[in-house]
């Protein structure tokens, strides 16, 4: 499988180039549908992404740095979870000997948003908090058993390092460093997939809500937190979007990565399945409440 993706990949190569000057035509043609796009993108980072995720980032950072022999995966799962999207795949890089069923359950049970994100942010936009809470209970509970599942079919070789160990624990600057760069790679993921989705929304109008989800999906959430659809259906329509976390957080999360630990087709796969058990999770609770 992974090797007929591969020849699908380089048969494309080729026609990278065209592609590439026809966006950038795109950009240069629609600059300012471009520059709205960014510019609401770099807003809702600032707003609703950077409060939330920078300051956890900068102590997860230094508290892992100084743990790392002593740091079992369920401590990882619950620092990934309190962060959000990309923390826990972040820590990855600090910890290069957990073995791969270790690291897979990481990876898969973190990459979705943080929890004050959900509670705060997502609450005010469905103006209700216990839906927030809902969204928050539903998207922990099937990271976690996607998460389980994902590492049940990863054997346990211990992959090699992307980078050096880290040797000495991280001092403030280090750690405000390192974080500051990884919230610089979730701004330019967040701008890039919106940009691009709205161009596409453009051409087709019908697939806008759609195409936003699946690539920016902090985004696709503001839009379906606004639709005019019953709450329950709202509510879960979010937990399994966050679940699945799209494109963006799927990119943010890859860069993290160790290389070939987690493929991009099962890491896909695996947010797919995140996402479909955190929409019924949330749906049923919703519907229960009711």
């Amino acid at each position: 499988m992974q090797r007929k993706l591969r020849l699908i990949a380089n048969r494309g190569e080729p026609c990278m180039p065209v592609l590439l000057v026809g966006l950038m035509l795109c950009l240069l043609f629609r600059a300012g549908l471009t520059m709205d796009a960014a510019s609401q993108a770099c807003r809702l980072f600032v707003t609703g992404v950077l409060p939330g995720l920078f300051p956890y980032m900068v102590l997860s950072l230094m508290l892992v740095s100084r743990l790392t022999g002593a740091m079992p995966v369920w401590g990882m799962i619950l620092l990934g979870w309190g962060g959000g999207s990309p923390t826990g795949a972040r820590l990855l890089r600090l910890c290069p000997g957990l073995n791969r069923r270790g690291r897979v359950r990481v990876a898969v049970s973190c990459a979705t948003m943080s929890p004050m994100f959900l509670l705060g942010t997502v609450g005010a936009w469905l103006g209700s908090t216990a839906a927030g809470v809902v969204v928050l209970v539903s998207v922990l509970a099937g990271g976690g058993a996607a998460g389980w599942m994902a590492s049940r079919f990863a054997p346990a070789a211990t992959p090699s390092p992307r980078e050096p160990v880290q040797s000495a624990p991280l001092s403030l600057g280090e750690a405000i460093d390192q974080a500051a760069r990884t919230m610089l790679l979730v701004c330019g993921t967040m701008v890039m997939l919106r940009v691009l989705a709205d161009l596409a929304a453009e051409l087709v109008p019908g697939v806008a809500l759609p195409l936003t989800t699946l690539l920016e999906v902090t985004t696709g959430v503001q839009v379906i937190a606004g639709l005019a659809l019953p709450m329950p259906l709202r509510t879960a329509l979010i937990a399994g979007a966050t679940g699945f976390g799209g494109a963006a957080i799927i990119f943010q999360n890859r860069a993290m990565y160790d290389r070939g630990f987690l493929t991009l087709p099962m890491q896909c796969l695996w947010q797919g399945i995140h996402g479909c058990v955190s929409f019924l999770l949330a749906l049923g609770m919703m519907l229960m409440a009711a």
